[in-house]
């Protein structure tokens, strides 16, 4: 069986999957609570409806109840997102993603980040390093003095030219609070939005709710910052 026929079938399993059907219903419900409009499965070439782009955009990924709108008077994103990486023997790997996007307001660009999470679901973000390469680990350049359970819990990868900038937008507060509030959730901003991942097979509106509640106050703490 070629590989490219295996990952054929593995996207038909997994589009007709019970998994995919629970993981949607969750994510509906918990959309219509919030106030926002869900659609199926989005066309990532459909520039009207605003993919989500992020580290996990690829050619390939499949996007399903994908969810916009606006909460708390931020525009908030949601999609379910899944790839097949094949490495260099050919083997083929499945990574699902609920992804949260959330716009930030101010008009001063935050330096490219990823937040990724130690000891956690490491192969669903491997196409980072490959896709950014350019940026590495500076939690060794930051000046102050962050916690130890952030450094346990999260590498902070960014440019090494923004380390600085970055040390001054994320106090140790603000960092230590990331690390008690999102691990084992991955963080990124990219373009002034920001992004949280789950890689949770089976999503529950606790769940969702808790992520929303972290990612709403990150986002107002970056805005303040930036405001001040």
């Amino acid at each position: 069986m070629t590989s490219k026929f295996t990952t054929l079938l593995k996207r038909v399993v997994r589009r007709n999957s019970s998994l995919l059907r629970t993981r949607g219903r969750v994510i509906r419900n918990f959309s219509k609570k919030i106030g926002l409009v869900t659609f199926g499965n989005v066309d990532q070439s459909d520039d009207e409806i605003g993919i989500i782009r992020g580290l996990t955009a690829s050619t390939t990924h499949q996007d399903s109840h994908f969810a916009v709108g606006s909460y708390d008077d931020y525009d908030i994103s949601i999609v379910d997102r899944f790839d097949l990486t094949v490495d260099h023997t050919g083997t083929t790997t499945e990574q699902t993603w609920l992804i949260m996007q959330i716009d930030l307001k101010r008009p001063k660009t935050v330096p490219h980040m990823f937040l990724q999470p130690i000891n956690h679901s490491h192969t669903s973000y491997a196409k980072f390093f490959m896709a950014f390469h350019h940026l590495q680990s500076v939690n060794a350049m930051l000046m102050q003095q962050h916690s130890h359970e952030f450094h346990t819990r999260y590498n902070l990868f960014a440019a090494s030219s923004h380390a600085q900038e970055i040390d001054a937008l994320l106090s140790p507060i603000i960092t230590n609070t990331i690390a008690a509030r999102f691990w084992p959730h991955a963080v990124e901003i990219l373009d002034n939005k920001l992004y949280i991942y789950t890689t949770d097979k089976h999503l529950t509106t606790t769940m969702l709710e808790s992520a929303l509640e972290s990612a709403l106050w990150l986002a107002q703490v970056l805005d303040q910052v930036y405001e001040d």
